[in-house]
């Protein structure tokens, strides 16, 4: 892998829910580009991909084209697939992270429950794809509506666009190498590829970028609503484990190749294994926790939902 060259926009992939948004702060505060990028494009779309309601302050950070990517960027630090940003900024690095895919599932799915009608009220219909993750942990695994958030996400990611990829289809297992190959593929044309769970990665890239980064950890601030609160333990029943596995058997191959470079010493297996078990006893206790929302905010929040139950009501 080639160090870090500057004055070329650096592109940081950042796959959803991977701590990206502590090392995108890093990344800037170090660089302190002139313009840093941030935002969505298409790739993970689902069904709720109906945009004439969303906030136009949201509207403005979704990409449908490479070609609305500002080409003065310093750095890119967002959900942007690495299909769009090689299109836009030819040559340029890109860097990403992994986590353990189950944990990332788990993370993606306890946050959407933080997230209030209040929170969701500028997305419009599309919040719906939000408000999918207040369902089961195994009801919201079979939402083809979002299956790019739920099924392999880390694979889509990497190799969307690929024919084999449908926004409201789950992947078919014919596909399943096809997909590992173009995943693995892309992540070997990057500059600079880790591991959360690799205890040096932010001294890895530090040494790649030829500057300390701050000391970057995991540090979810999820504060699930109250109502929203599920009981790990019956989620996580073996139905619904089994269900996690196969949403996350393509993404666990390709973290077991990226692990055989940067943990050779370690057991791949293992290492996932105790990364979901200390993240369910983390999130376990996080859910014990009394809701962290001011008493201003909860009752905005209880309005909201109130109005939001007697639309849905009217509408049906």
């Amino acid at each position: 892998m080639r160090t870090y060259a500057p004055g070329r926009p650096l592109v940081f992939s950042h796959i959803p829910k991977t701590a990206g948004t502590s090392l995108g702060a890093a990344l800037e505060q170090v660089l302190q580009p002139s313009l840093v990028v941030r935002g969505i494009d298409t790739s993970l779309f689902g069904g709720y991909d109906d945009i004439d309601d969303i906030a136009p302050a949201l509207r403005a950070g979704i990409y449908f084209s490479p070609e609305e990517l500002p080409a003065e960027a310093g750095l890119v630090a967002a959900h942007i697939a690495p299909a769009t940003t090689s299109a836009r900024y030819p040559g340029t690095d890109h860097i990403t992270v992994l986590r353990t895919p189950q944990v990332r599932l788990l993370s993606q799915w306890l946050h959407s429950r933080s997230l209030s009608e209040f929170t969701l009220r500028h997305w419009g219909g599309s919040g719906d794809a939000f408000r999918a993750g207040w369902q089961p942990l195994r009801s919201y695994l079979g939402h083809d509506k979002v299956a790019p958030s739920v099924d392999n996400t880390i694979t889509r990611f990497l190799a969307w666009p690929h024919p084999a990829l449908a926004p409201t289809e789950f992947i078919a297992e014919a596909d399943d190498d096809a997909l590992v190959d173009a995943a693995i593929a892309r992540l070997d044309s990057f500059a600079h590829v880790n591991l959360v769970e690799n205890p040096a990665f932010v001294a890895d890239l530090s040494d790649w970028l030829g500057a300390d980064l701050p000391d970057t950890q995991l540090n979810e601030r999820t504060s699930v609503l109250p109502n929203l609160r599920p009981d790990l333990r019956t989620e996580l029943d073996d139905e619904t484990r089994a269900l996690l596995e196969h949403r996350c058997r393509l993404d666990v191959r390709v973290w077991t190749h990226v692990a055989a470079r940067v943990l050779p010493d370690a057991d791949p297996a293992t290492v996932l294994d105790e990364a979901f078990r200390r993240a369910v006893e983390r999130y376990a206790e996080m859910l014990r926790r009394p809701y962290d929302a001011s008493l201003v905010r909860r009752v905005v929040e209880g309005v909201w939902d109130r109005k939001a139950r007697l639309s849905r009501a009217r509408s049906s």
